[in-house]
């Protein structure tokens, strides 16, 4: 075993300053001594021999020991921990064994590194797995500890997703009695197998009754402290919006009321609303359920989302409306593509073994179709359906059909009919009479779904490499007759057609450095290649359009077809590409924060309703997106540009503001003089997630987020810049 040290001096930074965090296990080895001293030193419990299995782990960042954390068999009786997993006399036996209680952990007093304790929380669980297996050949299902509420809030723990189950009574055992120690101790547990997670059945009293905080959270003042977002620019705005999310939120849900049905409709939605934007790790009907309502609002929730009769439809109207109120401008683009969801067994509506683009392969899921909006306001969904296989429709799931209710005069439709129909009725909508269209090249390779798409709309269509074009317009002429068969009767193109992958390969057609707008992580820079080609349609030429083509940082390329004039300036269509992203943007929100995908509903009412609840929790966010945006007062590290820009005149800026010159360029600007929406979902989230700290601590997680953001902005602009500046595409230009 290698060397390591235990020392004094202060250790203090961001763990990502530091080397890879490692457990080294040292029971049964020379070093076990070493972790029992230290801990009875530095640990407030001291540490004295134990009976039972343990396992012990000495936390190293190089050779240096940072600290100490430690296992050992469960306790034999926990209320709430037992009511929890279900826990009973007749089980006990049999489930102890995989219960494993963490009793000790120590980070150093001299070692001040932030997020070190949550990361330990996280690597030891994962190799206590395979460690704990390997030596007692038994599988932990389940691990817990105990935390000191007079010493420590447990906010690694939290940060670390354990879940806090209540306190203890303050007793401590003392040889084969217990004695009461006076010291209740809050109860942490954290489910390690999944196997075990999908047999247990949580009861109501595991849950944290600090989560309860969340009403006097909202409605309270909040103990808004001086700190870096006022720094940053930002204004009080973000303290004084979390002194009224409570409030905010009732105004959002108001206008969605009238389309209920009884009254008590009006908890199951707001119940749902709140649990699609709290830390849930799950954010199907039974967690929800627990987590603000009971074991006994289980049912209830289930019903309102399947069986009770309200007027989703209606809902999903109002939604639009009030999206459009939100981001409708007249420069916007309406955008498509398919959403699928991983599935298994075979009686979940509209279930098949299919092409399933979340996994990237053939698999059992559910597809579905949605139909989104951007602009510069923001972006959001605005559609969606469920899309059902044509087997479907035959005589052998006609019982399937009716479990699930599906509506009985549903006809089956092609995806890109789904598309084509939803994007008419969007674009013909008070609402949302957009300029452009945008959608994955699934669609975009279809021309019949291209020409069924309105014709008031420009559209940025993605296509497949192999995708054929002419670089001119062909002559249509008869070929020659060659002495056998029929005479040719129809003209054809006098040269092929090319594929666009060919053109992207053609080193004659250069590649176009560009900044196509400003990132989280500064200038965007891009290669991209844009010209007027003619699309083939049956082998015959067609209509003149925009081929844009961009590589992507893997060397990549993305292909797109766009039916613009030909005196489109190249900015004009280089922005599209930005807007068409946006819907793969809000799957990714709504999926990794509000659950989109954590249903387990089986029928078509629950699998629509599901989406629409996650939609009008993401309008929440995007209304504090709004709320909470800012207009920088000062410069950044680089120029700022809301449209894209070729490479050389960025770097001409660039240098500009590096040597403090005006920068005289019309679409280039030392900061933007509009409002960012720097707030993203995740910070929102953490503002209004069901709080179990408070307020005060939150908005300087808040702030320590937004200066990690800053810092990186900073760091990777001028990183990109300096790179950049060292290039050929430097030559000729100051950077002071």
């Amino acid at each position: 075993m290698a060397t390591y040290r235990l020392m004094t001096t202060p250790l203090e930074g961001e763990l990502s300053d530091f080397e890879t965090v490692r457990l080294i296990k040292v029971d049964e080895t020379k070093w076990e001594s070493s972790w029992d001293k230290l801990v009875n030193k530095y640990h407030y419990l001291g540490y004295d021999w134990q009976f039972g299995g343990r396992i012990k782990y000495l936390i190293t960042i190089g050779e240096r020991i940072v600290g100490a954390i430690g296992f050992c068999s469960g306790v034999y009786k926990l209320g709430p921990r037992d009511k929890y997993i279900g826990l009973s006399d007749e089980t006990r036996a049999s489930l102890l064994p995989h219960i494993v209680n963490q009793n000790r952990f120590l980070i150093l007093p001299f070692v001040k590194i932030r997020n070190l304790a949550s990361h330990v929380l996280s690597i030891s669980l994962k190799q206590l797995i395979v460690d704990w297996t390997k030596q007692y050949e038994v599988e932990p299902y389940l691990v817990e500890t105990f935390v000191d509420r007079q010493r420590y809030n447990g906010t690694s723990y939290q940060a670390a997703n354990w879940i806090c189950l209540g306190k203890t009574q303050g007793y401590g055992k003392q040889g084969d009695s217990f004695v009461y120690h006076g010291t209740p101790k809050d109860i942490y547990v954290k489910v390690v197998n999944r196997r075990f997670a999908g047999k247990i059945r949580p009861d109501a009293q595991r849950l944290n009754p600090e989560r309860e905080e969340l009403i006097a959270m909202i409605n309270g003042v909040p103990m808004w402290m001086p700190s870096l977002l006022k720094h940053m620019g930002i204004p009080e705005v973000v303290a004084r919006g979390t002194e009224g999310l409570g409030e905010a939120l009732a105004d959002h849900l108001l206008r969605y009321l009238p389309f209920l049905g009884r009254k008590e409709h009006r908890q199951h939605l707001l119940t749902q609303v709140k649990g699609r934007l709290s830390d849930l790790d799950r954010k199907s009907n039974e967690p929800v359920a627990l987590a603000f309502t009971g074991a006994d609002g289980v049912r209830n929730l289930a019903n309102f989302m399947k069986n009770d009769r309200w007027d989703d439809q209606g809902m999903l109207a109002e939604y639009r409306i009030e999206m459009g109120e939100r981001l409708f401008e007249p420069e916007g683009m309406i955008t498509g593509d398919g959403c699928d969801f991983p599935k298994k067994g075979k009686n979940s509506v509209g279930v098949k073994r299919q092409f399933c683009g979340r996994l990237g392969k053939t698999d059992s899921c559910q597809a579905s179709v949605m139909v989104g909006y951007a602009g510069a306001k923001g972006y959001g969904l605005l559609d969606y359906e469920l899309y059902m296989p044509e087997e479907w429709f035959d005589e052998s799931h006609d019982k399937l059909r009716k479990q699930n209710l599906v509506p009985e005069d549903l006809e089956f439709k092609t995806k890109t009919q789904m598309l084509a129909e939803m994007i008419q009725n969007i674009a013909s909508s008070e609402q949302f009479q957009g300029k452009y269209v945008g959608v994955d090249s699934s669609f975009g390779t279809n021309k019949e779904f291209l020409d069924a798409l309105p014709e008031s709309l420009i559209y940025f269509a993605d296509i497949h490499n192999n995708t054929v074009i002419f670089r001119e317009r062909p002559n249509l002429v008869l070929p020659p007759y060659k002495g056998r068969g029929r005479k040719p009767t129809k003209p054809k193109p006098e040269f092929a057609p090319v594929s666009v992958k060919s053109i992207g390969e053609d080193k004659e057609v250069p590649w176009n450095d560009t900044v196509l707008g400003i990132g989280a992580k500064g200038p965007i820079i891009v290669r991209d290649k844009l010209l007027r080609v003619i699309e083939a349609r049956d082998g015959c030429p067609g209509k003149d359009v925009w081929l844009y083509m961009r590589q992507s940082e893997d060397n990549g390329v993305r292909y797109a077809l766009c039916n613009a004039p030909a005196d489109s300036p190249a900015h004009a269509i280089r922005k599209l590409a930005m807007m068409r992203w946006s819907i793969e943007q809000c799957f990714l929100e709504c999926k990794t924060y509000l659950g989109m995908d954590h249903y387990e509903v089986r029928s078509w009412p629950g699998w629509h309703r599901h989406i629409l609840i996650t939609l009008i929790a993401h309008l929440f966010v995007i209304k504090l997106r709004q709320e909470f945006s800012v207009t920088p007062h000062s410069p950044g590290s680089t120029p700022f540009t809301e449209q894209p820009v070729s490479l050389d005149e960025y770097l001409e800026a660039y240098s500009k503001l590096e040597n403090d010159q005006p920068i005289d360029h019309p679409a280039i600007k030392l900061f933007p003089d509009k409002p960012q929406q720097i707030m993203t979902i995740g910070l929102i989230l953490a503002l209004i997630s069901p709080f179990l700290v408070k307020v005060g601590s939150i908005l300087e997680w808040v702030d320590y987020q937004l200066k990690n953001q800053a810092d990186a902005y900073t760091s990777h602009s001028k990183a990109t810049m300096r790179s950049i500046c060292q290039s050929q595409y430097c030559t000729g230009h100051s950077t002071g």
